[in-house]
């Protein structure tokens, strides 16, 4: 077995990775191929009739296809799909308790698949039709709406905690992992559910006066959609959250109860506003509800190689979003899905783009949050996704990656670290609505995106923890007192909002125009002198009449426009303020973090935006006495020269070092 690195280390996989025609069901091969035992495995199982269906332990029985593998797959990179028995799945999972996995099971809301080229829906659920999603034009879905009720008035989720009780125990599962469509709705709340019995419970909830029967009638069930979404948008979002919280604290109560723990996927990469405008999930909500761990859909690598069919470059928003979570949610375990591929969804990054797994592997173990006890790393582990087809050298370089990315802490930053303001988010909705301005996730996304080294977030509550630069985003909408303490805070205060906001004059300033509602970067007592990038003003752009609302999340919000050549312009004032080496030759595609790990020693990692080798000049400011590789490229010594070093970068890629600098 290798080293383990300072981090959990869960899988996600299938039936298919295993073999029910080996005494020990494939499990010793696997651990060894592996070459370590996962702290957490979670079998995905696709179907919620895994459990909906359940009918006991007393007889042997067949699972169906879309139970052996996801969306009932023929075949893996090692053997076709079985037919496992409940039997046999059971030994399953005592064989990997026996080498001291914990094992939990995962569903999601789908139930129609195409098997061996045949359209299948599962029988129980095809049987409920009553507990299908319905789109806003009135249409019916292939997917469970698990806050629904049955045709008698009961609700759904008490059945499904009813069954899952059962299940959890005869399996001996150590918990429950709630995926995409169980965890959180699939379709964004704008979209869907409007059936009669969901705005049925919108109305009693909270007294709303609408329509109350347009089941069948596709006119009056969208117009009933689109009057809830143009005048009771934040009831609407508020009824979803309350409803995810009812039926998960009941989960979480029942799981408890025999001694097990609950895992739960945050709603389509989704950070904290984002998810609650989208989706109408509070994760504060789900945290109170008692879930164990939150598994962040991390999947920027997948979309940045176009794994969902629509190419789209979000990695910087995952980032974001880690920070944005653990800023939220402070006490609560927070794992990352680490995206290797899937074969059901057609995609392979750990084959077909190694280096863009990799750096995701280093960026999501740099992202980091400050507290009052110093610096934490901001997510807890991974969670590979999927575990199945891996070789032996695969598992044992991502392993290597995981050491790396989680081996060390700052002591010292040399970058701002972001004000996470949790009052803040409850004016956000609202401030949202009616201008439209970036978002301060996707604000502090586009600068990260575009070169600024933000990857450290600090609550309000610890502001007096910060070391070095802070860094306030939307200003306009903190609680006047959190904005007057940081805009006291001792070091250089850098501040981007809209030109309207009410805030002392700066000593550095920066607009994109002269429109009350176009942003400006302000900088307060700045570290150093830095020469302003030359920008000229445009004029701001008014609202489109028609703001569509995007249909999944590989499409932003709408946002007021603003210029990426200033938000570029901005990203390279707060690297140019910050301590952070500076590149020095001119490559513009070079993107560069970096912190103090212990006094002379400083952890760098020099990612690569573009899809051909590079070579950044980077200068450290201070004499370094030598370079140690941590990555596993490049493959030969690093000689510095005076304050700088020089090194290939791989295409999309990353390169990790430890310099040691003259004191």
């Amino acid at each position: 077995m290798s080293a383990r690195p300072n981090c959990e280390r869960w899988m996600w996989i299938e039936l298919i990775g295993f073999d029910n025609t080996e005494p020990d069901y494939h499990v010793g091969a696997f651990l060894d191929n592996a070459g370590f035992v996962p702290d957490v495995i979670t079998f995905h199982l696709c179907c919620p009739d895994f459990i909906n269906g359940y009918e006991g332990m007393a007889r042997e029985v067949t699972l169906p296809p879309d139970n052996c593998s996801y969306a009932g797959r023929s075949y893996n990179a090692e053997r076709p799909r079985q037919a496992w028995t409940n039997h046999q799945f059971r030994g399953l999972v005592e064989q990997l308790q026996a080498h001291g996995a914990k094992v939990y099971c995962s569903v999601m809301d789908a139930f129609h698949s195409l098997i061996d080229g045949q359209h299948y829906r599962s029988p129980w659920s095809n049987s409920y039709p009553e507990l299908w999603a319905v789109r806003h034009t009135g249409d019916d879905s292939s997917v469970i709406s698990p806050l629904k009720r049955f045709s008698d008035g009961t609700y759904f989720e008490d059945y499904l905690v009813a069954k899952l009780r059962e299940v959890i125990t005869d399996y001996g599962f150590d918990g429950f992992h709630g995926a995409d469509g169980i965890s959180s709705p699939r379709l964004p709340i704008w979209h869907g559910d409007y059936s009669d019995d969901m705005v049925g419970q919108f109305a009693a909830m909270t007294g709303a006066d609408v329509d109350p029967h347009c089941d069948g009638d596709g006119d009056r069930a969208e117009a009933r959609a689109q009057f809830i979404w143009a005048n009771l948008r934040r009831e609407w979002c508020e009824f979803h959250a309350r409803r995810w919280e009812q039926m998960w604290t009941k989960i979480c109560t029942a799981m408890h109860e025999l001694g097990k723990r609950t895992a739960f996927n945050n709603v389509w990469t989704q950070e904290p506003f984002a998810a609650y405008h989208r989706y109408g999930m509070d994760y504060r909500k789900i945290a109170r509800a008692g879930v164990d761990t939150f598994i962040l859909e991390t999947v920027g690598a997948g979309n940045a190689i176009g794994a969902e069919g629509v190419p789209c470059e979000l990695r910087s928003d995952m980032n974001l979003m880690l920070l944005f979570m653990k800023a939220a949610l402070p006490a609560t375990q927070l794992t990352c899905l680490n995206c290797t591929g899937d074969t059901t969804e057609n995609w392979d990054v750990l084959n077909h783009m190694p280096p863009v797994c990799e750096r995701e592997h280093y960026s999501l173990g740099s992202m980091f949050v400050q507290d009052a006890s110093g610096f934490r790393h901001a997510s807890s582990g991974l969670v590979v996704c999927l575990a199945d087809g891996i070789n032996e050298p695969q598992w044992r370089w991502m392993d290597r990656n995981w050491l790396v990315a989680y081996e060390k802490s700052p002591t010292k930053l040399r970058a701002p670290t972001i004000l996470w303001s949790e009052a803040a988010l409850e004016t956000e909705f609202g401030d949202y609505v009616e201008h439209r301005n970036l978002t301060r996730h996707k604000l502090c996304a586009k600068l990260q995106l575009f070169g600024a080294p933000l990857h450290t977030i600090v609550r309000a509550v610890h502001l007096t923890s910060v070391q070095g630069a802070l860094f306030i985003p939307r200003p306009e909408i903190l609680p006047e007192a959190e904005l007057q303490a940081a805009l006291a805070h001792p070091g250089m205060v850098a501040v981007m909002g809209r030109n309207d906001a009410t805030l002392p004059p700066a000593d550095l300033t920066l607009a994109e125009g002269p429109g009350p509602e176009q942003l400006c970067l302000r900088v307060y007592r700045p570290a150093k002198d830095v020469t302003l990038p030359e920008w000229a003003p445009v004029p701001q752009e008014e609202l489109a009449d028609e703001m569509p609302e995007p249909p999944h999340y590989l499409r932003d919000l709408y946002f007021r426009p603003t210029s990426e050549e200033f938000l570029q312009a901005c990203a390279q004032v707060l690297t140019a303020l910050s301590d952070v080496p500076q590149v020095i030759n001119g490559i513009a595609e070079a993107r560069v973090f970096a912190y103090e790990t212990e006094p002379g020693w400083v952890r760098l990692l020099i990612g690569n935006e573009a899809y051909w080798y590079m070579q950044p000049q980077v200068n450290l400011g201070r004499e370094i006495l030598q370079v140690k590789i941590a990555s596993h490229f490049p493959g030969k010594e690093i000689y510095p020269s005076g304050t700088t070093l020089a090194t290939r970068v791989p295409p999309r890629g990353m390169v990790v070092l430890d310099v040691q600098v003259k004191a």
